[in-house]
């Protein structure tokens, strides 16, 4: 599965997401970052023990800083700069993911509720 592609010949979801980014404007790239960063922080001061809800927010935000280290990593000019901007788009993404799945997770304990056997 080369490129993100399925064997269909079909996008992936990380190839269509890296589409969708390429294709947003910087404005919309930083609103995304900012909007995980600003959402944790509210309802961390807010509500501590609600920090489930952020996750999906914090999804978006990893989203928005994937796009921004990508567009960065096209005009950068020195090594040691792709290595950290090669860096920081595989850990945006890593927890981008870990932050649907366990959302994805959530939603669904809170759908069966607790299981007795």
């Amino acid at each position: 599965m080369p490129n993100g592609a399925a064997d269909d010949g079909h996008p992936g979801p990380y190839a269509a997401l890296a589409a969708k980014a390429r294709r947003s404007s910087d404005g919309a790239l930083v609103a995304d970052g900012a909007i995980g960063v600003l959402l944790l922080v509210a309802l961390v001061a807010w509500r501590p023990s609600w920090w489930q809800f952020v996750l999906a927010p914090l999804a978006i935000g990893a989203f928005g800083l994937w796009g921004i280290a990508d567009r960065e990593l096209a005009d950068a000019a020195t090594v040691s700069r792709r290595r950290v901007l090669l860096a920081a788009r595989w850990i945006a993404a890593a927890l981008g993911t870990l932050f649907v799945l366990v959302s994805a997770f959530r939603i669904v304990g809170a759908v069966v509720g607790r299981v007795i056997s």
